[in-house]
């Protein structure tokens, strides 16, 4: 249980905790560590084979890490929408000591252990699994990763900090993520400042980076449960935007012109729409309503190399569901891999998360 571990969590959900975690092992692993992973408290994303509930984002870590052990020693705790009721038949003892018990096995033979919290503070809880409470037991340094898109997250970091240190733990430090190129001065000159004078040492201070929040076409084709008509070879391609076909041709290709890497959401009988939008730089064609398009679209799109997917939704309803989206790393994302490990590496202070520790290579 004193096997030095560095806890990070995040303020809400799509802060680019996952990706910080895994940036970080393959630092630690590019310096000469066995870095090990857990995450006591997981979430539904998936069900596996045997109908078992899979948090993709530890499955990554197995998979990426090469972790030769079962996914419920990784992940040992995981959670659903409708949690209450299987929690209120269990000792919230059975819990904790599954999560030690796993915890033990999974830093077996590691050198630090990287111990990624759920998708918010708040989760687990219930249920006295909540991170604080968790840090404390496993004996961590705590990292908080806030995505900074809005000013509110200042005063939720420094919350939050309140709270660890109320329950008698401390914070470490913070990650600020996802900051909009053109808020970088603002928040250098304006945010850090103020979470400075709170006492909260800023850890890095990373850019948003579209190519690796973006989802994919197959992402988008999981999500929307779509007919694939065309391009089935470029599912990888990346969505960077989504932009909605609703006006007039004439009006269409300016507006297409504006984004880039983005999916164009229009009605299937809208054929104008949809030549216009493969004149430019598209990533996909969603066609709303099951209106099979005109041929001279599938034509054009397998000649670009466009998936078009075809979706029972009406245009509105498929933008509604779709309008969230965040692509999640998957094994298979080497472009994404590549990007966490440069992002922590030009990024964050990963330096002093290593010396937090206190691990070096004469006391591995």
């Amino acid at each position: 249980m004193n096997k030095p571990n560095i806890y990070i969590c995040s303020t809400a959900s799509f802060s680019g905790k996952s990706a910080m975690c895994l940036g970080l092992a393959l630092k630690f692993k590019e310096m000469g560590y066995k870095v090990g992973y857990f995450k006591p408290v997981g979430w539904e994303m998936s069900r596996g084979s045997a109908g078992e509930k899979i948090d993709e984002d530890a499955q990554l870590m197995q998979k990426v890490l090469d972790l030769n052990l079962p996914m419920d020693v990784i992940c040992p705790v995981v959670l659903g929408t409708r949690f209450l009721e299987e929690s209120a038949r269990v000792d919230p003892k059975v819990y904790e000591n599954r999560i030690v018990e796993a915890y033990e096995r999974a830093s077996q033979g590691a050198d630090l252990m990287l111990i990624e919290g759920p998708y918010s503070f708040g989760v687990g809880a219930s249920i006295g699994l909540d991170p604080m409470d968790l840090a404390k037991k496993l004996g961590s340094t705590l990292v908080l990763v806030s995505c900074l898109e809005r000013d509110t997250a200042v005063g939720q970091i420094i919350w939050v900090k309140k709270a660890i240190e109320a329950s008698g733990g401390s914070l470490f430090g913070v990650i600020l993520n996802c900051i909009p190129k053109t808020d970088l001065e603002r928040v250098k000159a304006f945010g850090v400042d103020i979470l400075k004078k709170n006492g909260i040492q800023i850890l890095g201070i990373v850019p948003e980076c579209i190519p690796l929040r973006a989802p994919t076409v197959k992402d988008l084709c999981e999500h929307t449960r779509c007919t694939i008509l065309a391009g089935e070879k470029n599912l990888e391609n990346l969505v960077e935007d989504f932009l909605v076909g609703a006006m007039t041709p004439e009006s269409a290709l300016s507006y297409f012109r504006r984004s880039l890497r983005k999916a164009v959401i229009t009605g299937g009988d809208r054929t104008d729409i949809q030549l216009a939008a493969l004149q430019t730089d598209v990533s996909a064609l969603v066609l709303t309503g099951n209106y099979y398009p005109d041929i001279r679209v599938l034509s054009r799109a397998d000649e670009l190399g466009v998936p078009v997917l075809l979706v029972p939704g009406d245009t509105y309803s498929t933008v509604t569901e779709i309008a969230t989206l965040t692509g999640r790393i998957k094994p298979t994302d080497t472009k994404k891999i590549q990007l966490a490990r440069d992002i922590v590496k030009d990024h964050v202070d990963w330096q002093r998360i290593l010396a937090a520790v206190a691990l070096t290579k004469d006391n591995k």
